[in-house]
């Protein structure tokens, strides 16, 4: 008899294949006892028989089957082999067709004849049940757990330990901090080149991105809430590593369309969409043909200057072989910088995301009256472009709620000039957008050296 053993566990939680061990040990006795050859073992560790997840080994073992290859299937039970009817219908067809023989350890199964097949399909009726069973004890557990607010297990958080309550400190202050970064104009993917930067890994093992990061920083365990399927139950048992208000104003910054775009519609330079031309319109980014960066007006094309000196003179660099300080690090290095701070109080962050979520409400009612034919297209589009007028009233607003002082860090650090160097793009667009607004004038005819008072500055404040 040409014998072949399937060996599967569920779970392995200490990855040492300890359960397929001893399957494997009871099975090969097994055919040791009945002078059976042994052709092959197919193991699926750590792979349920309940989901429809392919199992690679299961596969290739019905293949030899069906190839006429294997006289008898040895597994343990015949849980081990399927916990799915259809998977043992089809198990029985391969029977009839080749003659297979199943056994177990635990006893015998015949699919050749009717006697046999109800057993099977009552075994496997039990395990299915036992699946259905376990789940419902496992989902009351964590409706549970998670009313008690207690962890849940499973993948272990960035910030804490196994166990969900311990914080690991080195983590937990990056966490801290890339909040604090986030709130004060950090984008996402600077947090993650940080994060790689301390050589600090995902969970599972991977470097971050900035889409990693926007899925941690989105989860409210860090204000020490509790969730269960998406929705919170109320406090949780460990200890937070940010408040509240922290985590909505950084939830309502995330969730804003503008914060969604793809990473190649972002921001590479600093000045474009801030910067005006003298005619009022912004300045976008250029080419010369010998691949010199510049800032040109984007409404009429007639300006176009060098972007480098432009740059260097607003946030410090060179400017023809010469270190210029900037003029952001200079403003904010005056004994008078606090004053730029402001001390007015945010609107309430929940009260605008209501407001927010009333208006797409209302536009999606707007599309269902259209189809019902209870609207006209026309009285729809004036509806439509009304309310997405409002609608970006209302996230300008929630935007500028939502987002911490950015000036705050670099007037009271003891080296601005230190503290600008290591904000990212997003920071230093944000500080330049808070205090002045930057108009680039044509250059001087006949003078090639760049000259800074074609660089016109006013500030916000009304202070020079």
């Amino acid at each position: 008899m040409r014998a072949v053993v399937y060996l599967r566990q569920s779970l392995d939680r200490t990855g040492d294949g300890a359960a397929v061990e001893r399957q494997r040990n009871d099975c090969l006795k097994l055919c040791a006892d009945r002078g059976w050859d042994v052709l092959r073992e197919y193991v699926d560790n750590d792979t349920s028989a309940s989901s429809k997840k392919p199992r690679p080994q299961y596969i290739e073992m019905l293949a030899a089957i069906g190839r006429g290859e294997v006289d008898v299937l040895v597994a343990w039970h015949i849980d081990r082999l399927t916990r799915r009817l259809t998977e043992l219908e089809h198990l029985i067809e391969i029977s009839q067709d080749t003659g297979l023989r199943i056994v177990t350890v635990t006893g015998d199964i015949d699919l050749s004849n009717d006697a046999g097949r109800l057993v099977g399909r009552i075994l496997a009726s039990v395990a299915r049940g036992e699946v259905e069973r376990k789940g419902a004890r496992q989902k009351r557990a964590q409706q549970q757990a998670a009313q008690e607010g207690r962890p849940a297990g499973g993948r272990r958080a960035f910030g804490y330990e196994s166990d969900g309550l311990t914080i690991r400190d080195d983590e937990a202050e990056l966490v801290k901090a890339a909040y604090v970064d986030l709130l004060q104009g950090a984008s996402l993917k600077s947090i993650a080149k940080r994060w790689n930067d301390a050589e600090m890994l995902t969970t599972v093992g991977n470097r971050w991105i900035h889409s990693t990061v926007r899925e941690t920083l989105l989860n409210p365990r860090y204000a020490g809430v509790r969730t269960y399927r998406g929705e919170v139950v109320g406090p949780a048992v460990w200890e937070p590593l940010i408040d509240q208000d922290t985590f909505d104003a950084a939830d309502a910054l995330l969730r804003m369309p503008e914060r969604l775009v793809t990473t190649g519609n972002a921001r590479k330079y600093l000045l474009p969409g801030l910067a005006l031309c003298w005619c009022g319109s912004d300045v976008t980014t250029g080419r010369t043909r010998h691949n010199k960066r510049t800032y040109n007006c984007r409404a009429t094309k007639h300006l176009s200057r060098a972007a480098e000196p432009v740059d260097a003179l607003i946030g410090g660099g060179e400017i023809d072989g010469v270190h210029v300080r900037g003029v952001v690090v200079e403003r904010l290095s005056r004994p008078d910088a606090s004053s730029l701070l402001t001390s007015c109080h945010a609107p309430e962050i929940d009260d605008l995301k209501a407001k927010a979520e009333a208006i797409r409400e209302r536009i999606d009612n707007l599309a269902t009256g259209l189809e019902e034919g209870i609207l006209t297209l026309a009285s729809a589009r004036k509806a439509s472009e009304r309310l997405r007028a409002e609608l970006d009233s209302i996230e300008r607003r929630l935007q500028q709620a939502t987002t911490a002082d950015v000036l705050g860090p670099l007037v009271h650090a003891a080296d601005v000039e230190e503290a600008w160097s290591k904000c990212d793009l997003r920071q230093r667009r944000a500080v330049i957008d808070t205090l002045m607004i930057v108009t680039l004038l044509p250059p001087p005819r006949g003078r090639r050296a760049f000259e800074p008072e074609s660089v016109q500055i006013a500030w916000k404040d009304g202070r020079s």
